[in-house]
């Protein structure tokens, strides 16, 4: 292996997982180690990832740093300009757990649950005007007051499933995702063309220690308005910088990603608007 994975998928069988994940979603098989019971395999990103079997705990020991392992469960999102073909095999193959949605915008979404309990979103982004982007982004505090209307501080507690986030810690992480925006956002209006460094970040782990399911959400609504309504002056006062762009790396060495002001506008408002649809959910389950 050239390099070490830096992301860890625990799954419950090695060989039905890389079949899953090589015939039904395009992923590439890069190794198998049968002795060791692991294999690598790179996704639709391009990222390296590796699949650890249950008997091994601790596979950031296999990873290099900063790391994340995701769990059975958890909701791995991807941005594609078409999913055609993955839908096609999984239908030809009965697989079940599966749908295509399309919200209002027009953006559609393919929502794959793994044999191991993974959720696989592969999105297919709007291609929108710079200014129906602003509108949309300058809208989200608004639209997040809205789902919240009505409750009470008891139903902030809510989980739309067990072991999902309740309304409460959606609603912190949300404050943290929109302010670490700001920097990339204001680095690609000053210095075009940049490397911004950014490690990736357990988000299982700050929803932990940073008390997410006990703390009043108050400062962190305050945090989201705030920042949002400053992204969006800078986006009125310096205009025609939607396709500039910066090289975003996990580290140093990564490759990295090239993301235009426009990509990182639509991405905040995807994401705001998917843990939206989530509290909505919740509401639904408990009739709130």
């Amino acid at each position: 292996m050239p390099n070490k994975a830096r992301v860890a998928i625990k799954v419950f069988d090695v060989e039905t997982s890389i079949a899953f994940y090589t015939t039904f979603l395009d992923f590439e098989l890069v190794e198998f180690q049968p002795d060791a019971g692991i294999a690598y395999i790179r996704d639709s990103d391009h990222d390296l990832l590796l699949l650890a079997p249950p008997h091994l705990e601790d596979p950031r020991s296999l990873l290099d740093e900063p790391s994340i392992v995701f769990k059975p469960g958890d909701t791995l999102d991807f941005v594609v300009d078409t999913f055609e073909t993955q839908h096609a095999r999984l239908v030809e193959d009965g697989h079940g757990d599966m749908r295509v949605e399309e919200n209002e915008r027009g953006e559609r979404k393919l929502r794959v649950t793994d044999p191991n309990g993974y959720h696989f979103v592969f999105v297919i982004p709007v291609k929108r005007s710079p200014e129906t982007l602003r509108a949309a982004y300058a809208g989200l505090s608004d639209e997040i007051a809205a789902a919240l209307d009505g409750l009470t501080e008891a139903d902030l507690d809510l989980e739309r499933a067990p072991n999902e986030w309740s309304i409460r810690q959606i609603i912190h992480h949300l404050a943290l995702s929109t302010s670490l925006s700001l920097m990339p956002i204001e680095t690609v209006l000053v210095n075009p063309g940049n490397v911004v460094v950014r490690p990736p970040y357990d988000q299982e782990k700050w929803v932990e220690m940073l008390d997410y399911q006990h703390r009043p959400i108050g400062t962190s609504l305050a945090l989201i308005r705030a920042v949002q309504a400053h992204i969006t002056q800078l986006l009125l006062h310096v205009p025609n910088n939607w396709d500039h762009a910066i090289v975003s790396k996990f580290t140093t060495e990564d490759e990295g990603r090239t993301t235009t002001l426009s990509d990182m506008i639509a991405i905040q408002i995807g994401h705001t608007t998917a843990h939206l649809d989530e509290i909505r959910q919740t509401r639904k389950v408990h009739h709130r």
